[in-house]
């Protein structure tokens, strides 16, 4: 189990490093991200909450044309985290 983390962290879903939440691109060309607090992400394994749960339920999605937002929770402990997808809807304009 991971330690508590005060600060949120972000990570590329693209390369999978930790990317500043200042940074709208990361380094790599990504402008995919998973951010939230007390888990860890790889693109191996995906996202694994500090209580050792892979197990996440949505719980609120926006489109705000570029950017596309999910929030899950996790169904062992309840960590809230953020799924921040890059995504131009034709639908909205």
């Amino acid at each position: 189990m991971g330690l508590m983390q005060d600060e949120e962290i972000e990570f590329c879903m693209v390369c999978g490093e930790p990317n500043p939440p200042d940074r709208e691109i990361c380094e790599c060309g990504g402008r995919n991200f998973v951010y939230g607090r007390n888990f860890t992400y790889s693109k191996e394994d995906g996202v694994i909450c500090d209580c050792g749960s892979k197990e996440f339920q949505m719980t609120f999605h926006m489109n705000s044309n570029p950017i596309y937002t999910k929030n899950y929770k996790c169904v062992k402990c309840g960590n809230l985290i953020g799924v921040q997808t890059y995504y131009e809807s034709p639908y909205m304009d």
